[in-house]
């Protein structure tokens, strides 16, 4: 079974990628500039203040108040904006299961134990941070996290008593994906060793077990250890294949038109439509956020075409996956057939080969 194309969606979402860096840096950037540029003009002191115009104390108050608020506000999202955003990227390839090297992941568990520092300790108000951020459509991490709570625990998100919980959960995600790097190191290595068990039919699976290869391959080693072995990766696999299952399903849940990101995108577009008509943004703002919302829109819909036969490591996507197990799991029961374990095979059977078989055709019909 081959793996299916991913040129396109992998084409999309860098452009997706690129079109938020340079919203960020030529857009946002150029805003705070902006205001750094007002808030600047309001002195440090006014003792040596002098004006036509005098200002009261509770403005003078309000005016100082005002750029301490900003200039913290700024310099804030500059200092976390990296990583926040890089924890909310990778977290998303975790749940895509892309191929990232162990090194990347192992920083972007560094930067979520500095979030949870930073959270634990209240130096910063993180809550706010993210909500700004969300709201400057610079991250959507809050929303990934309120999403996250509602689809696995079933729970609206309270930043207060949640944020910390998840984040760990992010953390062994990030290691249970290492693990399962191995996992497809595995099935290449079996893959290799089986391909030739197997031949190219027309009927509904696309091949059938060639059983005299199977018995001869058997035959060559200690068969009771290699079914032990293959017995172990079905299982394993089968609970990968759940994984699967479910990151799939959230991120459909995330990325919806509902009320997921794409709903937060097209909110984000209209209230900038409405600034642009009137003459509070430049028509290059505008269309700079059009740009960033209509390539999501477009990655939303290759995602959900390709579906979840094509979701995965891209040297394991979910079809490839349940077809693979399902050859093993055929290798298991010609050997407890031909050695009449037919307890053993029964509960084999009701372990996985009963669902994988019935999924399988599915699939495929």
């Amino acid at each position: 079974m081959e793996n299916i194309k991913l040129d396109i969606l992998q084409e999309l979402e860098n452009r997706y990628y690129n079109l938020k860096m340079n919203y960020y840096r030529f857009v946002i950037r150029e805003e705070d500039r902006a205001v750094i540029q007002k808030v600047i003009k309001i002195p440090e002191s006014w003792e040596m203040y002098k004006s036509d115009k005098p200002l009261s104390d509770e403005v003078k108050y309000r005016l100082s108040d005002l750029k301490k608020k900003k200039s913290w506000e700024i310099k804030l999202e500059s200092l976390y904006l990296f990583s926040i955003t890089e924890i909310e990227n990778v977290m998303i390839s975790v749940f895509l299961q892309r191929k990232m090297d162990v090194k990347d992941l192992d920083a972007v568990v560094d930067y979520i134990n500095t979030l949870i520092l930073e959270k634990d300790d209240n130096l910063i108000n993180l809550k706010y941070l993210l909500l700004t951020l969300a709201k400057r459509s610079i991250s959507d991490f809050y929303y990934l996290l309120m999403s996250y709570s509602r689809f696995f625990k079933k729970k609206n998100f309270v930043f207060e008593n949640d944020f910390k919980t998840i984040m760990l959960e992010f953390i062994a995600l990030i290691n249970l994906l290492k693990k399962r790097y191995d996992l497809i190191d595995k099935y290449i290595e079996y893959s290799n060793d089986i391909s030739t068990l197997f031949e190219k039919s027309s009927n509904q699976l696309g091949w059938r077990i060639n059983e005299f290869a199977v018995k001869e391959f058997l035959e060559k080693e200690n068969p009771v250890l290699k079914i032990a072995h293959y017995r172990k990766f079905a299982k394993e696999a089968f609970i990968y294949k759940k994984e699967l299952m479910n990151f799939y399903s959230f991120l459909k849940y995330y990325y919806n038109e509902n009320d997921g990101k794409l709903f937060r995108l097209n909110f984000i577009s209209e209230s900038l439509k409405t600034k642009f008509d009137e003459g509070k943004i430049t028509e290059e703002v505008y269309n700079s956020f059009e740009e960033i919302r209509e390539s999501f829109r477009k990655y939303k819909i290759e995602f959900e075409k390709i579906g979840l036969k094509g979701f995965g490591n891209p040297d394991l996507q979910y079809i490839v996956l349940i077809d693979f197990i399902y050859k093993i799991c055929k290798i298991v029961e010609f050997y407890y057939l031909r050695n009449m374990k037919y307890e053993d095979l029964q509960v084999f059977r009701n372990d996985i080969l009963f669902y994988i078989e019935k999924e399988v055709l599915s699939l495929k019909g």
